[in-house]
């Protein structure tokens, strides 16, 4: 059963985020692949003893800016080789450095994301020019595309991700920034949340009660709220850290010590989706989290 919104919802918005915790950019149209929107996550930085490292630590991550090449993320961006999606890389004071798939490399090291450990390739070339943007020894890897990396199976079992904090996906709405900013004193950009889907056109915090939506051709399924960290306090423009918005969001948006914005979500199936395309909600269920 379809259930209409009060308005019309769309699909305002497409972002793809190639290194964990740099910055990300706008796409048109994408289609889904083996792990979520090509390219989206699948360049991460880690420490020598390959622990992941993001604005959690390195907030000067945000000044790292990410462009596509050659259409990158398009809707037959494909994953590996040559064929895959290219990006080029800048930070402040520095030469351009460019990123594309490739398992040419400097060998394959495990790496650690919170709880998990997995083999990632190592990209040759990457070591100097982030170890030198971010002021410490590091090194750049790549997800390799057999990489099994599965989310949590107490919420979607059988689905896996790639260099995400835990899902393939996050889904954000404008209504709900807007409802939290109303309550800041300076507004907050959504830039701040790292979305890849946004949509427009409900009420404020509705997704909380979304389970599946049809975007385009594709079925997304919202499978778990996602708990803000520090890392929406890091101003995207420039690096620094404050308090808010978090601060804001814990205070109406608290549940069990966590302050939630957005939705976690999988996929099924590759359907593309461009910006504008109406979403219709397929199943809907109690709100989670459980606000009152």
């Amino acid at each position: 059963m379809i259930h209409p919104g009060p308005g019309s919802l769309r699909l305002a918005g497409i972002r793809a985020y190639p290194l964990k915790g740099a910055g990300g950019f706008d796409l048109r149209e994408a289609r889904f692949d083996a792990f979520g929107i090509p390219g989206d996550r699948r360049w991460m930085l880690v420490r020598p003893n390959g622990v992941f490292i993001s604005q959690r630590t390195h907030p000067r991550l945000a000044l790292i800016r990410v462009a596509p090449l050659d259409g990158a993320g398009g809707p037959g961006a494909g994953e590996g080789g040559d064929d895959g999606p290219r990006f080029e890389i800048r930070a402040p004071g520095m030469d351009p450095f460019y990123l594309r798939p490739s398992l040419d490399s400097g060998g394959v090291m495990e790496v650690t994301l919170f709880e998990d450990r997995v083999r990632a390739v190592v990209v040759e070339g990457g070591t100097e020019w982030f170890s030198n943007c971010l002021r410490e020894d590091c090194r750049l890897v790549y997800s390799h595309p057999d990489l099994v990396r599965p989310v949590d199976p107490a919420f979607a079992p059988g689905h896996r991700t790639s260099f995400t904090d835990g899902y393939p996906l996050l889904l954000t709405t404008q209504e709900s920034l807007e409802d939290l900013n109303r309550r800041l004193s300076r507004p907050a950009s959504m830039l701040r949340f790292r979305p890849n889907l946004i949509l427009k056109g409900g009420r404020p915090w509705e997704e909380d009660t979304w389970r599946v939506l049809e975007i385009g051709e594709a079925r997304v399924e919202l499978v778990k709220p996602c708990a803000r960290c520090a890392v929406t306090t890091v101003d995207p423009g420039t690096g620094t850290r404050g308090k808010e918005p978090l601060k804001t969001l814990g205070g109406f948006r608290g549940w069990n010590g966590k302050a939630y914005f957005g939705q976690n979500a999988v996929f099924c199936g590759a359907g593309s989706f461009r910006v504008g395309d109406s979403v219709h909600i397929l199943e809907k269920g109690d709100a989670r989290p459980p606000l009152a």
